[in-house]
């Protein structure tokens, strides 16, 4: 019984740590929380992490409880409702991205797409809106306007989500093949946020680009990164120095 309690106790913690690291993963990338949130799961640790579950991130994802029948569509109707209702009668660029996201989250990308267009046409400069927007023209394939509104984000808000948009603008470079402001662009971003993922990209780049060297220099400096990672962050990218060893062996 003592050691069946103990047991249970750290299996608990290990499932309140693994919601931790998710929920602040999520508030990192989307931006949802804002700082606010980030400070509250820094501190409040897995009951921060609780409260942003419950309050932020399963009203942005309606159809997450839902694969449990626990949310049913009438639930969603109803979220979407009110958000629509918002959006006109209060009729501000935040009811505008609470509408996009919500259509986003449901897979309805043409909406959310306009929904987002509507609050920049109140707001220009709102970062969530832009990031939306850039989301949902991604997803359209419209690459050009998703360019385009993540260089307008960037110019408002360079460090937004903690780098994660910056990373998606070299990564649509990097998609529209245009390698040498791909290259140029990651090179910059490398210095401030250290994503595997962009150190991968670049490496692709440079070895396409007959640059073995650099390539293989860019790989390495990913490889030394992550073995000085703390251990959980280690273990959570560790698939990156496979990856980056198999790509060594054949340049």
């Amino acid at each position: 019984m003592y050691s069946l309690f103990f047991s249970s106790f750290g299996f608990l913690g290990l499932l309140g740590s693994a919601l931790w690291i998710w929920m602040l993963y999520d508030c990192l990338k989307s931006g949802r929380g804002g700082r606010e949130w980030i400070w509250l799961l820094i501190f409040l640790n897995v009951i921060g992490a609780v409260m942003y579950f419950v309050i932020v991130w399963l009203p942005a994802h309606p159809n997450f409880l839902g694969q449990f029948g626990i949310v049913n569509s009438r639930q969603q109707r109803d979220r979407l409702w009110q958000a629509e209702a918002d959006a006109k009668n209060i009729g501000n660029a935040t009811q505008f991205v609470t509408l996009g996201n919500v259509l986003f989250d449901m897979r309805k990308t043409e909406r959310a797409y306009e929904a987002y267009q509507q609050a920049l046409e109140k707001e220009p400069k709102n970062d969530k809106a832009l990031w939306g927007a850039a989301q949902s023209a991604s997803e359209l394939s419209k690459h050009d306007d998703a360019k385009a509104y993540l260089e307008k984000l960037l110019a408002v808000k360079p460090d937004f989500g903690y780098g994660q948009a910056s990373l998606d603008y070299g990564e649509l470079l990097y998609q529209i093949k245009d390698y040498d402001a791909a290259a140029e662009h990651l090179q910059q971003h490398l210095k401030n946020w250290s994503n595997p993922e962009g150190y991968l990209m670049l490496a692709e780049i440079q070895s396409s680009q007959d640059q073995n060297d650099a390539a293989r220099e860019t790989l390495e400096t990913l490889i030394i990164k992550i073995k000085g990672y703390v251990p959980f962050q280690y273990r959570k990218n560790a698939h990156f120095i496979r990856k980056a060893e198999r790509r060594l062996k054949s340049l």
